[in-house]
């Protein structure tokens, strides 16, 4: 092991190398390490939040109506947007560079002992290690990778989440959406309250089977507790204790509106088991989330909209949020110039074409790149021969393929970032530097 214990880019290098390990589903690896830690993961409750789509930003919204009703509340998501530290926070602080260094030493000085981790599972340990030395109230979890294997699934939490089942990573959950939705309802214990957005056949039937199995109550979106739209951003949430008109949210999009709802729906039955939140600390906390990289806008030389969406039901959440744009004043008559794309497929199953055509007839320009970070890319090669129904221009460098896209759009012009988590981070940090600034 390195000795200079506190090199923080030494310790992010070595937690690079299990990168390599790829995915690894399965709990005994977990199971072993947070026993030779003494299981610091019972030492807080906690909720457990999985799905297809909207599950960090579920996970995020949770986490502000918490820290809004005064509890020291706990927040693991993935994957990073521009630095791991994003991936452990206690209210609105990220784990310090030194901690991090400090853990990651730490759980390596195990696993040089015979102990074994995948990236994940090593990152997972770090956040459950770190949460109970720092005496979290409650701590949200975003599972990872499916649900019943995922590294995350080692905790019992007080609430479940499930937000929604499409095809995804087929490779590792299935090839159908029942197989999928198995995967996700990995997640529920038996008697733990489960909320879900799941509203199709077959998911549901799977979810709603699961949780008469084990004996969890349930409550669906849409049936137990629903959610109103006004305009762009103001919400009305009718639940069993709750009853909030015209609560102001801070993410855009419709699919953002179903979001808080299954989240407010999961802070209901944290008031069930007797935790304190009021009306105004729901309010607070819709308003005040902060998850950037999931519609958001910034505004320098031109609008940039950043958008994570990554398969197909991400890209149809964008492309609502793309008709949306047309009818906000400040954006409406905008010309939607340039659409900056690239994409992850780690099991090589992913329609990326399909995803295209969903918004492609939008932008008057494409600029198709790979992404950088450590999943494996679509590349230009898999593009070149592609019906895209678009003239496109193949950049593989992610930077200059920005630079051509910044160099193309005026200041009446928007340009959107999308396909991948991995670009839009760097590409929000390039344009940080640029002093590009959110909207």
């Amino acid at each position: 092991m390195p000795s200079h214990k506190h090199n923080f880019k030494a310790a992010l290098a070595y937690l690079d190398k299990f990168q390599f390990h790829g995915f690894r589903l399965g709990l005994e690896r977990m199971t072993s390490i947070l026993n030779a830690f003494g299981n610091p993961e019972k030492n807080y409750p906690c909720l457990h939040v999985a799905g297809t789509n909207g599950k960090g930003s579920v996970s995020a919204i949770i986490a502000s109506i918490l820290h809004a009703a005064g509890y020291r509340t706990g927040l693991y998501t993935s994957p990073h947007l521009s630095s791991l530290r994003e991936r452990f926070r206690i209210g609105d602080v990220m784990i310090s560079e030194e901690e991090l260094s400090e853990q990651i030493w730490r759980i390596g000085n195990f696993l040089e002992r015979g102990y074994e981790l995948s990236y994940f599972e090593f990152t997972t340990a770090i956040a459950m290690v770190w949460f109970a030395e720092h005496g979290a109230d409650l701590v949200i979890f975003e599972t990872g990778l499916g649900g019943r294997l995922d590294a995350t699934n080692i905790i019992t939490p007080m609430v479940s989440v499930i937000t929604n089942v499409s095809l995804e990573h087929q490779a590792f959950l299935g090839s159908s959406i029942p197989e999928i939705a198995w995967e996700k309802a990995g997640i529920i214990k038996k008697g733990v309250p489960v909320i879900t957005g799941v509203r199709k056949q077959p998911a549901l039937s799977v979810i709603l089977d699961r949780c008469l199995e084990l004996n969890a109550p349930v409550w669906e979106l849409g049936r137990d507790f629903d959610i109103k739209e006004h305009g762009n951003s103001g919400i009305d949430y009718k639940g069993e204790f709750l009853k909030i008109n015209r609560l102001d949210l801070a993410l855009k999009g419709s699919h953002q509106a179903a979001n808080a709802g299954l989240a407010i729906a999961a802070c209901e039955r944290l008031i069930e088991q007797e935790f304190r939140i009021t009306d105004t600390a729901v309010r607070n906390g819709c308003r005040d989330v902060y998850w950037p990289g999931r519609g958001e806008l910034l505004e320098g030389s031109c609008r940039v909209l950043l958008d994570g969406a990554h398969n197909l039901g991400g890209m149809r959440s964008l492309k609502d949020l793309l008709g949306r744009l047309n009818t906000i004043p400040e954006d409406k008559g905008r010309n939607f110039h340039t659409l900056l794309w690239a994409c992850s497929d780690e099991g090589g199953d992913k329609d990326f074409v399909a995803m295209l055509r969903q918004i492609s007839s939008l932008f008057g320009q494409i600029i198709i790149t790979e992404p950088p970070g450590p999943r494996v890319p679509v590349t230009l090669e898999r593009w070149r021969g592609k019906d895209i129904q678009k003239d496109v221009i193949l950049e593989q460098d992610w930077q200059k393929a920005l630079n051509k896209a910044l160099s193309n759009c005026g200041k009446e012009d928007l340009l959107c970032v999308a396909g991948s988590l991995y670009l839009v981070g760097a590409v929000r940090e390039g344009l940080m530097v640029r002093e590009f600034v959110c909207v």
